[in-house]
């Protein structure tokens, strides 16, 4: 049997929503409508739209919701649609003057939506409008709106991490691997294929935190990529790794923002760490996901062949 494989993000996120112990790690996430597009604007300053089935980042849209309330200052007359009688105005007491300006302040709300893909921006000032645009990209494919977490920065650069989870030797789930991708300026995704680089764990989060809550939030991390590919497990049986993007916001709180069932390896192998890419490498062997170097077979050379032709034509 092969290793099971799991494109939609929807279907992943529904089967983790409902353990315990992972949902509080997941942003708000709904599938994409025009109901639940009014409702997580209304909700959160920030959304992502992402396509249900997809990599790389490709098709991810941010919206910011931008919502002001401005003063509205009017003035009126206030012996306007008033009949004053002379006589009334006789007895006006000495200082009083005959009629009063009354000036009123109200407030009006403006909600401006900025749409955000790759590095291109709009704005829009109607949920309708913004509706049309989001329409003209995601056409008639399925999407999901994901609460927008705001990312702790390196650099002024919005930086995730990727959790590697794998089965190992035994065939228990094992945290393999723990790196970092710093967003290219300008952009809303930090996917190496977007223009991305890979940082440590290390060089992106130590300077945030204190030595103590850098190792709790590491050993937090790989429990987690356990639990999650525990529960994963149970509605698709035959995983063998996964990968989780994970955001940590401003406090360093860490969210799951997705799970890839196809996780890359070979970024692992660019880090310092050799050691831990090898065990990611035999892991990987060990389950089928690469091949065994002693069962790998090379073709012989066009000369070995012809020296060996030879050879049996003399025999």
């Amino acid at each position: 049997m092969g290793i099971q494989r799991v494109s939609s993000k929807w279907a992943k996120t529904a089967v983790l929503q409902r353990s315990r112990s992972v949902n509080e790690y997941i942003p708000v996430t709904r599938k994409y409508s025009r109901q639940t597009l009014e409702r997580m604007t209304e909700l959160f300053e920030s959304n992502y739209i992402k396509p249900d089935r997809g990599t790389y980042g490709n098709g991810v849209m941010r919206v910011k919701t931008t919502r002001l309330y401005q003063p509205v200052f009017y003035s009126e007359d206030s012996m306007a649609d008033t009949e004053v009688s002379e006589e009334t105005n006789d007895r006006n007491l000495p200082g009083e003057t005959e009629a009063t300006s009354v000036t009123s302040r109200a407030t009006h709300l403006t909600t401006t939506y900025q749409l955000q893909y790759g590095t291109e921006e709009k704005s829009f000032h109607s949920l309708d409008d913004l509706e049309r645009a989001l329409n003209d990209r995601i056409q008639k494919r399925d999407y999901i709106i994901q609460q927008g977490i705001p990312l702790m920065k390196h650099k002024d650069l919005p930086f995730d991490l990727r959790v590697l989870t794998q089965k190992n030797l035994q065939h228990n789930w094992e945290t393999t691997g723990i790196l970092g991708r710093v967003a290219a300026p300008g952009k809303i995704i930090t996917n190496i294929h977007g223009g991305g680089r890979l940082a440590t764990f290390e060089e992106l989060v130590l300077p945030h935190l204190h030595h103590d809550r850098f190792k709790k939030l590491r050993n937090e991390l790989y429990r987690l990529g356990i639990h999650t590919a525990v529960q994963l497990q149970t509605s698709f049986p035959r995983l063998k790794e996964i990968g989780i993007d994970i955001a940590l916001d401003e406090e360093g709180r860490p969210w799951i923002l997705e799970v890839n069932t196809l996780p890359g390896i070979y970024a692992f192998g660019l880090l310092p760490d050799k050691e831990a890419y090898r065990k990611i490498k035999r892991y990987a062997i060990a389950y089928g996901r690469l091949p065994s170097k002693k069962g790998k077979t090379s073709r012989p050379s066009p000369k070995a062949q012809a020296s060996s032709a030879k050879k049996r034509v003399r025999r």
